[in-house]
């Protein structure tokens, strides 16, 4: 049901970066290391990660993807 709600609003968050740009100012790591600009593309790229991420939690394939990347991280002790 959340996975439903999360897809718009990354849609949402990519169409309108300027708006919320400019509604929370400069982020001083995405300016850093993203170059001018960095915050808006910050958030574009914040935005399309939601959608992609509610999309793959949608079709149920969200957790063979953290345990493909993060899993080793966090497998079993020995």
């Amino acid at each position: 049901m959340l996975a439903w709600l999360l897809i718009p609003a990354g849609i949402v968050i990519i169409v309108k970066s300027a708006q919320i740009g400019n509604f929370i100012g400069e982020i001083d790591f995405a300016e850093k290391y993203l170059g001018s600009g960095g915050t808006y593309s910050f958030i574009k790229l914040f935005g399309l990660a939601v959608t992609i991420f509610s999309i793959m939690w949608l079709t149920g394939d969200l957790p063979a993807f953290l345990h493909g990347t993060l899993g080793r991280f966090f497998g079993n002790p020995q």
